[in-house]
């Protein structure tokens, strides 16, 4: 009889790395005898509906709501938090996930940051959290957006939620880690034998090479979810109009994602002068978006932090040489100089460099582009990526009989 675990995801059905990993994490699952994954998607948002909220009070009579969803034909379960506009609420157990949670043999949480691990600590059997980075290194740089009230607020929720995070080595026993500075991290602060790097895994014949018949495209490319602040696209935009004052009538930049710049960087565009020059692709279908990939010239990441910069995997299993900048996780799948290029976090004048200097010296691209593929085909394929997860589980539940 195969293992139940439990696979547990903030909203589930949200775009981002999470849900990714989410998703990585259900296949490889499910594509074994030994284990049976169900997902269970847990409150994110204050405004959360299967919750208690402190102002809504048609919602304090009737508790903790489990839901039943579908996304992309997976059904899940989604569970509230009582009293969401408190963001360390959504972290605590609460009865109707701990009842839920008891069924399985083995909890697997997939998280951003380690707080989420609060919520199985009343659960008695095996708990592993899956995590990208810490709450401080994630937001720094956010708490100035906004105003002057809501910056306390948020400055105040993530003390309290930093102090739940120096408990989590504690509840849990493994963590998965995405990137070598996380790895260091939790090594100092628990059993190193519980800590493991294991990046999730790219789809290497969805992201792949061109072929000989396909024509490559004239353009740089730029994909992740642009909206948000922490990807930095307005130093994207100030380091193309630099490449276009070293190169004569430079490739278009291509921005693909489920949400494209803000307005204040689509105007940061155009006082530059590059706005025209700048094309956005809203919410591409995987194959077109695998397409865009292989076609491009270059990839550019301009983030200021990144758990791992999957992103990049899948641009680097394409073929497509890369640059980006040195903002934590894409250190572990980019070797300088070698699988692509990193510049430091914010450098204008480095990103252009760099980006200029690929485009020009075509065969130091090619060949870049290639020992790309070959690094996330050894290391950071589904299946490279799978076994390690895999072998953590059997060791947990070593012995122990399926529920």
């Amino acid at each position: 009889m195969p293992h139940r675990v439990a696979l547990l995801v903030p909203d589930f059905d949200a775009a981002g790395g999470v849900t990714r990993v989410g998703l990585f994490l259900h296949d490889v699952l499910q594509d074994t005898e030994r284990f049976t994954p169900d997902v269970i998607s847990l409150a994110r948002s204050a405004r959360d509906p299967a919750g208690r909220q402190l102002t809504r009070p048609s919602t304090w009579a009737r508790g903790t709501q489990v839901e039943e969803r579908t996304w992309n034909g997976i059904s899940y379960r989604h569970v509230g938090a009582r009293w969401s506009e408190l963001e360390f609420q959504r972290y605590r157990p609460r009865p109707p996930l701990t009842e839920l949670l008891r069924g399985y043999d083995l909890i697997q949480i997939v998280a951003g940051t380690p707080p989420w691990a609060h919520v199985a600590k009343e659960v008695d059997v095996p708990v592993a959290l899956q995590v990208a980075t810490l709450t401080d290194v994630e937001r720094n740089g956010q708490s100035g957006d906004g105003p002057l009230p809501l910056r306390l607020w948020r400055a105040g929720m993530t003390r309290i939620v930093t102090r739940m995070e120096q408990s989590v080595p504690s509840l849990v026993d493994a963590i998965f880690v995405e990137n070598t500075w996380m790895y260091e991290h939790f090594r100092k602060r628990m059993d190193e034998d519980s800590v493991h790097f294991a990046p999730p895994g790219s789809d290497t014949e969805m992201y792949h090479p061109s072929v000989d018949d396909e024509e490559g495209g004239d353009y740089i490319l730029s994909v992740g979810r642009l909206g948000d602040s922490r990807k930095n696209v307005g130093l994207l935009f100030e380091a193309y109009a630099r490449l276009q004052e070293r190169m004569d009538d430079p490739p278009r930049l291509v921005l693909a994602g489920l949400s494209g710049p803000s307005e204040q960087d689509w105007a940061r565009a155009k006082s530059l002068g590059i706005r025209d020059h700048v094309e956005m692709h809203e919410d591409v279908p995987e194959d077109e978006l695998a397409a865009l990939y292989r076609k491009a010239k270059l990839f550019v990441l301009s983030s200021n932090e990144e758990g791992l910069g999957l992103v990049l995997a899948e641009a680097m299993a394409s073929g497509t040489p890369v640059v980006s900048t040195d903002c934590g996780g894409p250190s572990t799948l980019i070797d300088d100089g070698d699988t692509g290029f990193l510049v430091p976090t914010g450098n204008a004048e480095a990103l252009a460099d760099r980006m200029a200097h690929v485009l020009t010296h075509s065969d130091e691209a090619e060949v870049m582009g290639q020992a790309g593929r070959m690094r996330v085909e050894n290391e950071f394929s589904v299946e490279a990526a799978g076994a390690r997860f895999l072998e953590v589980y059997d060791e947990l539940l070593a012995d122990q009989p399926a529920t």
